[in-house]
């Protein structure tokens, strides 16, 4: 369907997140960092057509699910089309993240332009219990990481629904966050060229990565290793210091950083949800990268001080990207610009849902491309275990580094839930 020349009557303009990942996608098409790779875990024996029923009720109930996006009179607009049900393929029992990674990115399934934004594919367990794993691909364009979790809740209930051959629910309305009015985009575009004013790329290659490059880049992953007490350690300083989990954590990644580059004044980006309490249900891109300024990271109250530079963030965080980026760059350059590093935590619940004859629950989500110069990854697993990943782009500044990274990354985090009175002993 091609809108730039037959808009539909029903349309809105398309925020700044969903603006962003339209034009990454023609900065580099296809890319892998514009996808989102998700899996759900099925517990019980599956019915696949009911599995393919309920997934079709949950991408026409989505607005974002049956989207398409496209420029006139110098505006990108959104409106939706008549869902189409997604495909279902069939992987091979016990089919890795990586080899579903794969299949699912030559299948050439997923057409964000005629609003076909969800592909599925289906490995059954090889044990002799009752079991599958379902990965659901998307495109960052319309599905962010807490869409995951909506996504498998509707699908669960869904599902549950088919079984008992209950009616398919009314589709929700198309609903975003409203951007600032004219007063208010100024006032934000002043704050943050105050608070971003002069801030220094972190130490790299000088002459690059674009976006575009970075993009096209082969990821060089790192799994870190946290000891098995790290997430209640994290907790038991996060309440010592007055600040949550997340800053504990950012903060020990700023100090890894600073070890291995010497960059004492840098911006580390961080994902940060735009959901109100109406949009608590919703799919789409509902989320913005924040920049927080990191200063001096190796003093006493790095913690401290990075936690309140993040808050006073969230307070000026309806300040579009894009604007954001206009206001703040004021001096030319190929990398990308404020962060070259970013640092995702996700850390909300995974409950188990019943969905009729199974049982459905999510796990992380890990990124399939690159984004960023390099990236810090951290999941919050139940009993407050930790995951992470580091990752960066193959054959880039810190590619050979990750290793190093990783264990500077342990050291500061030791370091910082170590207590005075354990260190005087």
């Amino acid at each position: 369907m091609d809108l730039s020349t037959t808009l539909p009557a029903e349309r809105r303009a398309a925020t700044a997140t969903e603006r962003q990942f339209w034009f990454a996608e023609r900065i580099a098409p296809g890319s892998p960092a514009w996808r989102v790779l998700s899996t759900v875990r099925i517990e019980g024996a599956l019915d696949r057509e009911v599995l393919a029923g309920a997934a079709a009720r949950v991408v026409a109930r989505h607005p974002a699910l049956r989207s398409v996006f496209a420029p006139a009179d110098g505006e990108l607009w959104c409106a939706t089309v008549p869902p189409v049900a997604p495909p279902l393929l069939e992987l091979p029992p016990g089919t890795s993240f990586d080899a579903a990674a794969r299949e699912l990115a030559d299948s050439g399934l997923l057409d964000p332009a005629t609003g076909r934004h969800v592909v599925l594919a289906l490995a059954e367990d090889t044990g002799d219990v009752p079991g599958a794993t379902l990965y659901v691909l998307t495109h960052h364009l319309v599905y962010d990481g807490l869409s995951h979790e909506v996504f498998t809740a509707d699908l669960a209930q869904a599902h549950a629904h088919v079984v008992a051959g209950e009616p398919e629910p009314a589709p929700l309305a198309d609903r975003v966050p409203q951007p600032p009015d004219a007063a208010r985009r100024a006032e934000l575009s002043a704050h943050w060229r105050t608070v971003l004013d002069g801030v220094p790329d972190l130490p790299g290659d000088s002459d690059g990565p674009t976006q575009r490059e970075l993009a096209r880049s082969e990821p060089h992953a790192h799994v870190v290793r946290f000891p098995g007490q790290a997430g209640v350690a994290v907790r038991e300083a996060a309440r010592r210091l007055a600040c949550p989990p997340f800053a504990v954590l950012l903060t020990a990644y700023a100090q890894a950083l600073y070890d291995l580059c010497g960059a004492e004044d840098f911006c580390i980006g961080t994902p940060v949800s735009t959901r109100t309490p109406d949009l608590a249900d919703a799919i789409g891109c509902l989320l913005t990268t924040l920049p927080v300024r990191i200063r001096m990271p190796a003093e006493a109250d790095a913690c401290e001080r990075t936690w309140t530079t993040f808050t006073d963030g969230l307070f000026h965080m309806d300040l579009p990207q894009d604007d954001l980026i206009r206001a703040v760059r004021t001096r030319p350059g190929r990398r990308m610009p404020l962060y070259q590093a970013l640092f995702a935590y996700e850390s909300w619940p995974r409950p188990v849902h019943d969905a009729g004859t199974v049982r459905m629950r999510t796990e992380p989500v890990t990124p399939l491309g690159i984004q960023a110069e390099v990236l810090l990854q951290v999941n919050e697993l139940p009993g407050h275990r930790l995951d992470g990943m580091l990752q960066a782009p193959a054959g880039g500044y810190w590619a050979g580094r990750l290793a190093q990274l990783s264990d500077a990354v342990g050291r500061r985090l030791a370091l910082l839930t170590t207590t005075t009175e354990e260190i005087a002993r």
